[in-house]
């Protein structure tokens, strides 16, 4: 899938709008956020005056659970462990964060840096459990980049906000002053119009 196959900015001020083009393609590359999201259609008023973002976020990026990044085996029955041999190192401070809160720091410990080891009396229940626990979610990741990017090209002075996000869309109203409710309901109708493409493409391969 291609990067953003949907990216409108639109205003009456038509420099306005071409100048807030090349800040948000800026912005969404620097924060590495061009290819995470699907569509994004941006509407700036200066005279209303309002600002909506509406994006769409591209599906199929699921949590990061223990099972993903190491392989859980239990140690001898008198040892009480169970050991992580880690198969992904990427994500080992968000790993040890997790056990060292569920297990307590000293019955944690990394001999090597591909191995843990968990000391537990319940070692079968406590080896379940852990391959389960998830240790990243990029949706919520993706989310603190948005927020990032919404701060930095938000218009000055715009601080009265209006915002929803379900984790696969986020609709953002700002401005001056009192939010609308005909801005809500226009930044609605952004992001239907946004999904009906996508149902459109679906219903079109089935």
């Amino acid at each position: 899938m291609k990067p953003l196959e949907v990216f409108k900015v639109e205003s009456p001020d038509e420099a306005g709008a071409e100048a807030y083009d090349s800040v948000i393609r800026d912005v969404l590359s620097d924060l590495e956020l061009t290819t995470v999201l699907g569509r994004l259609w941006v509407e700036i008023d200066p005279v209303e005056p309002v600002f909506i973002f509406c994006t769409l976020i591209r599906t199929g990026l699921p949590p990061i659970r223990v099972r993903d990044v190491a392989d859980v085996t239990l140690g001898t029955a008198s040892s009480k462990q169970v050991i992580l041999e880690l198969t992904n190192e990427e994500y080992v401070p968000q790993l040890l964060g997790r056990l060292r809160m569920e297990y307590g720091h000293e019955n944690i410990e990394q001999p090597d840096k591909k191995t843990m080891t968990i000391t537990t009396e319940e070692m079968k229940e406590a080896s379940e459990s852990i391959a389960d626990t998830v240790i990243a979610d990029p949706r919520k990741e993706i989310e603190v980049r948005l927020a990032d990017a919404l701060l930095r090209i938000t218009p000055e002075g715009f601080r009265v906000r209006h915002h929803v996000s379900t984790g696969s869309e986020m609709l953002f109203v700002a401005s001056e002053d009192p939010i609308q409710p005909e801005w809500i309901k226009r930044a609605e109708e952004m992001m239907a119009e946004l999904k009906e493409g996508i149902e459109m493409e679906v219903s079109g391969h089935a």
